[in-house]
């Protein structure tokens, strides 16, 4: 009930915010010079185009894909190809007959061998959306045609990617598609 008051009185501050911008009258104070007995009529009247403006923001998208991810970096060296395969070689080795200790075990050898910060947290990088990381993220997590290159679900382990920060692997460690953004907007500034 608090939320929908919260969402009403948003709706009510945008719609006046529109409307007060929609009448307000051009500047007096042009720098063109003025003809003698000349009317001008530009009262700007596109408060339809204001009113959708208002409600336009780029942090919300139709199409809402979000990932949760871990990783683990090895900066580069001329063997940080080699030491991904095998630190994946280890995991998979490790999680063969129990594929439920992927995650612990993932963070267990994030913590010992990743050059990254997050390796504090087990190579958790929280949950992100498309460009919110370097571009290779991108290519690997959000791929541009899922029919074609479906993208890698919950669970999976991707790499080696190479970056300009060296070389990753990554874990997949939940991944939201179209979540009610604006409710979670609101549960976050509760």
């Amino acid at each position: 009930h608090q939320k929908r008051k919260m969402v009403l009185r948003l709706l009510s501050f945008f719609v006046l915010v529109a409307l007060v911008h929609s009448f307000t009258a051009p500047s007096l104070s042009s720098s063109a010079p003025r003809q003698q007995g000349a009317i001008t009529t530009s009262l700007h009247m596109g408060w339809f185009d204001n009113i959708a403006k208002s409600f336009e923001n780029q942090d919300y998208k139709d199409e809402d894909v979000r990932v949760r991810a871990s990783h683990i970096l090895i900066k580069s060296s001329d063997n940080d190809l080699e030491t991904i395969d095998d630190l994946m070689g280890e995991i998979l080795d490790r999680t063969r007959d129990q594929p439920d200790l992927l995650q612990p075990v993932f963070a267990e050898v994030a913590r010992r061998e990743s050059q990254c910060s997050s390796s504090a947290q087990g190579g958790d990088l929280g949950l992100f959306s498309k460009g919110k990381m370097v571009p290779e993220f991108d290519w690997v997590l959000f791929p541009e045609d899922p029919a074609k290159t479906p993208p890698p679900p919950a669970g999976a382990m991707v790499g080696p990617v190479l970056t300009e920060f060296g070389c990753h692997v990554i874990l997949v460690t939940q991944r939201d598609q179209n979540r009610d953004q604006i409710e979670e907007k609101l549960a976050r500034n509760d």
